[in-house]
């Protein structure tokens, strides 16, 4: 061997080559790097193997964007993951995901985001299993019954125990920031799920980043390595490589951060209604470009250079945010009492029992912890993501979360294991989770990974992690059929579940073991009287449910909360 050629080339490859010489079918893949992991990456992939069957084993935290084509393509045996969902402005469910669910066309194991990471790190310290707090007493732990086991502590605790079985990946595939020619990994910033498949893989990493940098950058910036030179085979420069995702620099110079591309993953989740038109997009957008190069060149350098410094054009709130006038602001719609009310509530439980972080998962639960946040005007709590954001300041119109704003104003930047396994489930955790869920029982039990016919949803996610926090409150629009007197499918147990806010009214426990009373109607502009709202309620409700001694009607929005709660939405 030449090995000054090899010292100088390093582990440096094209794009194409790293995939053809490293990934293999039957095998287990791992991707990273993000919310939708290495999309550079899963487009090779697809170009590859696209009807050769495979049957890959894809094990992804969050399953969206490009990743879902993989389905679509018919690549997979089986899928391991926490989410499956379309993201792009809002969260929604997956038509390909459903649809290859229903018709089996892959097997899939569903895990919670805290306890896929504990498998993978189960992996990477070469143990049989990793004890979690999260999955016990759910479906997940029933449908899992071969890695998912139950142990009394050998220590004379009593306590039972959770163990979930470790996962080795054969090859680990991530997009990171940079990296030098070794494969020294800084990855973008906050590491989620990023890290702990890359080191548990039989197989190694291949790395995709943003640009290939000396060694001396890695060593002015070896905090920020994650990942060691020895565990990756192959270094690739794929600029750009998360879109239509964002990447948010975590504090090194020279390389640009960007923000998602939310007309392109509006565009895809269109064309994923049809099978033939999600072939089509995939024929334009992957098998037409030939290499990542022609990808980012149909893009345009004017798409890309917006993306970039969208990045730098959204600004966070400043955590006082001046009252702004607004027609009509003693009216209001249903949507605005139910978040109000929430908000209201959150702001209550903080004052109570002096919760020092609030988790909020996208949409309404995060909009309302949003307006929680600037009544308090940003000192009464830390606000904090799943993926590892802690102490953020929110972007008026982006629920979502997945900002690179949000991240640049973050206090602290860490993974998913410490962040829902400690920060939010920890022993001495003070936190409060805020969260939506599709369905709910009396007890506050929660489904948010089928529908009410049964339809695949979008998985656990992190809801049954969030669930260990110190206290719960859920929110949910009022149904019967959201509302269930059983649940078919229980994606977390309610016992933090203090309060339930619903599109009608709010409820509460009046112990931790005790189930949900109707304690508050919302102002009604039909002027009905109390004793009606109740029967209303009442018939919205999938079990005989009990009231308060005394149901209040909570007052109504006043100006302040309406206009801090319409600018968030701008």
């Amino acid at each position: 061997m030449d090995m000054t050629k090899s010292k100088v080339q390093g582990k440096a490859l094209d794009l194409r080559e790293a995939i053809e010489r490293f990934v293999k079918p039957g095998m287990k893949l791992h991707l990273a790097g993000g919310i939708g992991g290495p999309s550079a990456a899963v487009c090779e992939i697809i170009r590859q193997f696209r009807g050769k069957d495979p049957e890959f084993t894809l094990i992804q935290s969050t399953v969206t964007g490009h990743s879902l084509n993989l389905a679509h393509a018919r690549l997979l045996k089986k899928l391991i993951c926490s989410v499956c969902a379309n993201i792009s402005a809002s969260g929604r469910p997956s038509r390909i995901i459903q649809d290859a669910v229903e018709n089996r066309q892959f097997e899939m194991e569903n895990w919670t985001l805290n306890s896929l990471q504990q498998r993978l790190m189960a992996g990477a310290f070469g143990v049989p299993f990793m004890p979690t707090r999260s999955v016990a007493g759910s479906s997940i732990a029933d449908n899992n019954e071969e890695t998912f086991k139950y142990i009394k502590d050998p220590f004379g605790s009593e306590v039972k125990v959770g163990l979930a079985g470790a996962l080795h990946p054969d090859i680990s595939i991530i997009h990171g920031c940079v990296a030098d020619i070794e494969g020294n990994i800084i990855p973008a910033a906050p590491y989620g799920e990023d890290l702990w498949g890359a080191l548990a893989s039989k197989g190694g990493v291949i790395v995709t980043v943003e640009k290939i940098v000396p060694t001396e950058f890695i060593q002015k910036y070896a905090a920020l390595v994650k990942i060691p030179a020895y565990a990756v085979h192959a270094v690739v420069t794929a600029p750009l490589g998360l879109h239509p995702f964002s990447l948010a620099n975590p504090g090194i110079h020279d390389v640009d951060p960007y923000e998602k591309d939310v007309d392109f993953l509006d565009i895809l989740y269109e064309a994923s209604s049809s099978e033939h038109a999600l072939d089509a997009w995939i024929s334009e957008w992957v098998l037409q470009c030939d290499s990542h190069q022609q990808y980012l060149e149909k893009l345009g350098e004017k798409r890309i250079s917006d993306l970039k410094e969208k990045s730098g054009r959204i600004k966070p709130a400043p955590a006082r945010v001046p009252p702004t006038s607004h027609d009509n602001a003693d009216a209001f719609e249903p949507k605005e009492m139910m978040l109000i009310a929430l908000a209201r509530e959150i702001l209550k439980s903080v004052e109570t029992h002096g919760h020092k972080t609030v988790l909020a998962g996208a949409g309404l639960a995060a909009t309302a912890a949003f307006l929680a946040y600037f009544r308090l005007q940003g000192a009464g709590f830390e606000l904090a993501t799943g993926n590892g954001q802690i102490g953020y300041t929110p972007v008026a119109g982006e629920p979502i979360l997945a900002s690179e704003a949000n991240v640049r104003t973050s206090k602290m930047l860490t993974d998913t294991i410490l962040m829902q396994g400690v920060v939010v489930g920890g022993e001495n955790n003070k936190c409060l989770s805020i969260l939506g869920a599709g369905q709910m029982d009396r007890f506050g039990n929660i489904n948010s990974t089928t529908t009410s016919s049964g339809k695949f949803l979008v998985g656990s996610g992190g809801v049954n992690d969030a669930l260990n926090a110190r206290e719960a409150i859920l929110c949910l629009k009022q149904t019967k059929d959201r509302f269930v007197d059983k649940l078919e499918y229980i994606t977390g147990r309610g016992n933090a579940v203090r309060t339930v806010v619903s599109s009608m009214g709010i409820f509460k426990k009046p112990n931790p073991q005790d189930e949900l009373h109707l304690v508050a109607c919302f102002p009604d502009p039909a002027m009905r009287n109390l004793e009606e709202k109740i029967n209303e309620i009442r018939i919205h409700c999938g079990w005989d449910l009990k009231t308060a001694p005394v149901v209040e009607e909570i007052s109504r929005p006043n100006p302040e909360e309406l206009q801090l709660l319409r600018w968030l939405g701008t």
